[in-house]
Parts: C-alpha cells; structure tokens; sequence
C-alpha cells in the first residue's frame, strides 16, 4: 500500500541535528515492523502547503503532529481540514497522531482545544476498551509518550472512543473501519522526548518537565501502536 504522511509540523528547530523530521521517524519506525515491508510512504509537507493532487493518488493518509492548534491562524489548517473531510467521504483510510488526531476529530464536527489543566508530558497509561477487529493485543492497558497541551474535548458524531487515560478522556478514536487517531506519539522514543521537553520548561513548568522526564524510564508500546496503524491501513488494501 502506498501511504500519503502528512507533515503538519517540522521539529523543533531548537533540538539537536541527531534527531529526524517527524515523517521519518514514522518511517524509520513502520520498518522496523515486519509488516512494514508491505507499505510505501511518501511525504507531503502540507505545513508548507504541499497537497495530493488527489484524494486517489493514494492508499491511505496518516497526519504527524504539529506544534500548531487547530484553533491557529495558519493558512494550511483549514485547507487541510477541507482535505481531510474529502478523504473520509471518499473512504479512504486516515489516521492521526497528536496534532493528526485533534484536526481529523475537529474537521469531522469534533472539538479540541488547549486543556484547562496544562501539558500531557511523558509516558502515559491508556485503558483500552471496544477495540476493533483488526487491533490485535491482549493487555487492556499501555503505555504511550504524550507531548501535548491541546486534546479532543469532544467526539465527531458516530465515533468511538477506545482508548482514555487520566489526564485525557479522548486519548483515541475510531470512526467505522476508516479513521483511527491517537493523541500518544508512537514514533516518540525515550530520548527525543527527554530533548523536547527541556525545551518545554517555560511553557508547562518545571514540576511538569520532571515528572516527565522520570517517566521515560517506563517501557512504552510506541511499536505495538504502530503495528496498529499499518494493520488498519492492511484493512483497506487493494485486492485483486
């Protein structure tokens, strides 16, 4: 399958060169995955107004998180909404992560916004519940890296919540087979998010950071997510 990642932000410009744009650490990560192999990506920057010319020109579409919100005065949000409700009305998979998954939900007649209660930093657990068919995992409970202070307040009509944590109700959705978005970050690991949120001290405090920081030393199920997004988008291969 040939998968459209729609780059939605770039990395913090602050960050050391070690680290990749957001894209390819979804790319570097869906290799990993022995199903990986079964999957093309290509990158449209829509951050910089890079769009598909058409809905068609591919399988299926994952938007990256982004330091922008929803609610911001950027000329790519609404167009990529615009875009986003074209993808759903033509079936065509789409999933989202962190940013990816507050604008699907919001151009899909959800709701998100900053949360009252400041910055998700660190890993964080995730209750698991209604799962679809093609999820494939016994624990009813994960751990996931979060970097976020925007969240979905409130569910597109017809979605279903499947997974919650404590400091975020809405932690992921499914609508039908076709759209699957998590506010966790799958392609994060322990040390990008370390360098991050050192960066992040001003803006979610330093009380917020550390606890951060210290809950890198948990396992966290980034590749099991993963493995989750390449089986939804398998669901909607081309047969034949």
């Amino acid at each position: 399958m040939h998968i459209a990642i729609l780059l939605a932000g770039h990395t913090n410009k602050a960050m050391p060169q070690r680290f990749h744009d957001y894209n390819d650490m979804f790319s570097d990560l869906f290799a990993s995955l022995p199903v990986g192999k079964n999957f093309r990506f290509t990158t449209l920057a829509v951050v910089d107004d890079v769009f598909p010319a058409q809905i068609g020109d591919y399988d299926g579409y994952l938007v990256s998180g982004s330091a922008y919100g929803v609610y911001d005065d950027a000329p790519f949000i609404p167009k990529l909404m615009d875009f986003l409700r074209q993808i759903y009305a033509a079936k065509k998979p789409l999933a989202g992560v962190c940013f990816g998954h507050q604008i699907i939900a919001h151009a899909l007649g959800g709701h998100a916004r900053k949360w009252d209660n400041g910055w998700g930093l660190g890993v964080k657990e995730l209750v698991l519940t209604d799962l679809p068919d093609w999820v494939d995992t016994s624990p009813d409970k994960i751990n996931l890296i979060h970097v976020h202070q925007d969240q979905v307040t409130s569910l597109p009509d017809g979605a279903r919540r499947i997974a919650s944590a404590d400091h975020c109700t809405n932690a992921a959705f499914v609508i039908g087979d076709d759209v699957f978005a998590i506010q966790g970050h799958p392609e994060f690991d322990a040390d990008y998010t370390d360098a991050l949120s050192n960066l992040l001290v001003d803006r979610a405090g330093a009380d917020c950071v550390n606890e951060a920081r210290q809950s890198l030393a948990t396992p966290h199920d980034g590749k099991l997510v993963a493995s989750w997004i390449l089986a939804f988008f398998a669901k909607h291969a081309p047969t034949g």
